[in-house]
């Protein structure tokens, strides 16, 4: 990916600086370490309803990466940083540990995750992973899963920001609704270059095609693809189902 920034109303992939708002305070069970120089620390705000559109502490970049991307998930209900404790064993005696997050989904499972730099995540216990899975489930988990760099895609990092990035602005309704006659023109899955030609609205027309995703009334076909012009975009299935 490009380091070059861009407007994302000229239709490229990169993002707007995201405006913090306070909604709520964050809610960890172990304190966050903040004012350390070789990790940066903050609050994101979520824009989960079920969450209370509250600020989500969290330390280091992955963390914050990783939050993006469970935040922009529907699969994901809600979320909570550094959850109560449980215990897990080592093979040689007990241990307590705090998972760095956990997830309800839709489906009613929940998930504990650790989040580690690939690096850091070679000097765990040998018996970490089959340990704290066993302590999870004992706790309620149905899974626990670690995630580095590695699982962390920055390029779907990019797209959920863009993506919620949306969300804290203001499209006007008639901007939307030129959107959405243009996709019911497109007749199926199209380009955002074809939504934006079509809807004759010039530059606003990105922004526009970015808050119906943002709205669950588009989705991007190929979430491994930059959303920009070429982004091939359509209605869900569960919106064509109804």
């Amino acid at each position: 990916m490009s380091s070059r920034r861009s407007d994302p109303e000229e239709g490229h992939s990169n993002f707007r600086r995201m405006e913090s708002r306070h909604v709520g305070k964050p809610q960890p069970h172990r304190k966050i370490v903040t004012g350390r120089r070789d990790c940066i620390t903050g609050e994101y705000p979520s824009g989960k309803q079920s969450m209370n559109y509250r600020q989500v502490a969290y330390e280091g970049r992955l963390a914050r990466d990783f939050i993006v991307l469970i935040d922009n998930d529907p699969r994901v209900i809600s979320y909570r940083e550094e959850p109560p404790p449980f215990p897990w064993f080592d093979g040689d005696k007990w241990r307590s540990y705090t998972p760095d997050f956990d997830c309800l989904l839709d489906d009613g499972k929940r998930q504990c995750h650790e989040i580690k730099p690939w690096k850091l995540r070679q000097r765990l216990h040998p018996r970490f992973k089959e340990g704290v899975g066993l302590g999870a489930l004992e706790a309620g988990y149905d899974s626990f899963e670690i995630w580095t760099e590695r699982e962390i895609d920055p390029l779907a990092v990019a797209n959920a920001a863009l993506i919620s990035s949306e969300r804290g602005f203001s499209v006007a309704d008639d901007e939307l609704h030129t959107i959405r006659l243009a996709v019911d023109r497109a007749n199926g899955p199209t380009s955002v270059a074809d939504l934006r030609q079509r809807s004759g609205i010039g530059l606003r027309s990105f922004r526009a095609v970015v808050s119906l995703i943002a709205r669950g009334e588009l989705v991007q076909l190929d979430p491994k693809a930059p959303l920009d012009d070429r982004a091939i975009v359509g209605i869900p299935t569960t919106m064509n189902a109804r």
